[in-house]
């Protein structure tokens, strides 16, 4: 092997070693997984909540998909959200909206049969108070209620630190 072999073996290994360490702090695995809506938490892969919830790929409807093609040269950008008519979370009835970005859960929106008694059941099952209409629940996630576009009362959770995430690499590349 000639020093110049040497050489440009000692860079590859190098960019390799590099890459990776910039790969480890965006890929999550600094990430601290906050809880969300009944036994979720984020950073939760899709597989890893249809396990938690009981679900198969049948039973839910997906709302969005949104990847970048093949050829784009930016970094990973997925945006997948889920959408289960017949959920139940602290013993109350209602539809489950469930967004996932790059494969890890960000936020949960639970659309109750009666707001009332669901908002309840969270502000005990979370030892919370959504008084105020919204509350935080350490490290990171905010949890509030809200209404939709079409005006459908829900109850919302998301993990601020992946929101903050998601918000700066639309703001570096969605001009892209």
């Amino acid at each position: 092997m000639t020093n110049l072999d040497r050489l440009s073996l000692s860079v590859l290994i190098v960019a390799l070693l590099l890459g990776a360490a910039c790969k480890h702090s965006e890929d999550g695995r600094n990430f601290k997984p906050s809880p969300l809506a009944g036994k979720l938490h984020s950073g939760q892969s899709l597989e890893s909540v249809e396990q938690a919830l009981g679900l198969s790929s049948g039973d839910y409807d997906v709302v969005m998909d949104r990847a970048p093609l093949p050829s784009d040269t930016r970094p990973l950008y997925r945006l997948l959200i889920i959408s289960e008519k017949h959920a139940s979370l602290s013993g109350q009835t209602g539809r489950l909206v469930l967004t996932f970005y790059n494969n890890r859960l960000m936020t949960t929106q639970f659309y109750p049969s009666d707001m009332t008694a669901t908002r309840a059941a969270v502000e005990r099952a979370q030892e919370l108070s959504l008084g105020s209409g919204e509350a935080h629940i350490s490290p990171s996630t905010r949890v509030w209620i809200g209404k939709d576009e079409n005006k459908q009362a829900y109850i919302g959770w998301i993990d601020k630190s992946l929101q903050r995430e998601q918000d700066a690499w639309l703001k570096q590349y969605e001009s892209q």
